[in-house]
């Protein structure tokens, strides 16, 4: 694993995002796409899942409660080709640096296709939980974003506003709800399959409306600072946080330690597809 240069901590900081140009290697790619696509055409079995909370249907594994786009909860009970993104010693540097001792909580993927709208702008920490002190970046919440397909203009992109995860004010709620590139100092992310965008969630950001009539996929790797990560922080979405021994069992001591939180939470619960081990 490579050292984070002092220009990509310069970058971070000043933007509250960072580009890392085809980190995924091009096979790994068309292997988590491959099964992004097989698990948007079947249903799931949810019943272990009995008794943890749920608080609307967003959360199940499959979400098609949105018009023109397909949510995947929970990827590494899915296939354990996910497993691989978790640690993957072309990211894991950066969550070290930025956050000290990260945890993996929620993994998604979101599928775009043509009319699906623009998001509202958000963020998931607030500006002053960002911090720099002595040379040294914190961000108690880190997103990873892995490009799956093109994003490219009008593929339903992030927008993201640069520099907001340190900002002072707020724009007009109500005039600059929703996402576009009017907002201003918008900028929209692209890139290409392969191609991995790191952020801390003071920033805000949002997604682009989607005019282009290719699937356009993303998954989203989301980790907190090992204080945070448990399941009272964000209860429902527990039944995807959480991961069975059945399933870490498979997980190198890298990925075990990136999810070790999970060692203090409830017992195993048998996971449908979750006995299944690459070749």
């Amino acid at each position: 694993m490579h050292e984070v240069t002092d220009e990509e901590k310069f970058l971070f900081d000043i933007q509250g995002f960072l580009i890392l140009q085809g980190a995924i290697d091009g096979d790994l790619i068309e292997g988590l796409d491959r099964a992004i696509v097989e698990n948007e055409t079947i249903d799931h079995d949810e019943s272990w899942a009995a008794g943890l909370p749920v608080v609307s249907a967003q959360h199940f594994i499959k979400d098609t409660n949105v018009e023109h786009q397909i949510r995947m909860n929970g990827l590494p009970r899915l296939d354990p080709v996910f497993d691989q993104l978790i640690a993957h010693p072309a990211i894991l540097p950066y969550l070290k640096e930025f956050m000290g001792e990260p945890q993996l909580i929620n993994t998604w993927s979101i599928s775009k296709y043509k009319g699906r709208d623009a998001t509202g702008w958000h963020n998931g920490l607030p500006t002053e939980e960002y911090t720099v002190r002595d040379g040294v970046i914190r961000s108690p919440m880190l997103n990873v974003v892995i490009m799956l397909t093109p994003n490219h203009p009008g593929d339903g992109c992030f927008t993201v506003i640069p520099g907001s995860h340190k900002k002072n004010l707020d724009l007009d709620r109500q005039r600059w709800a929703t996402a576009g590139l009017d907002t201003p100092g918008s900028i929209e992310v692209t890139g290409d399959p392969g191609d991995v965008m790191i952020f801390t969630e003071a920033l805000r950001h949002a997604g682009a409306a989607k005019t282009t009539s290719r699937r356009r996929t993303t998954l989203q790797y989301n980790h907190v600072h090992r204080s945070r990560a448990c399941p009272m922080w964000d209860h429902h979405n527990a039944r995807h946080y959480w991961m069975s021994p059945s399933i870490r069992q498979r997980f190198t001591p890298e990925q075990r330690d990136l999810t070790r939180w999970m060692d203090y939470t409830i017992p195993d619960r048998t996971v449908a597809g979750s006995e299944r081990i690459d070749d």
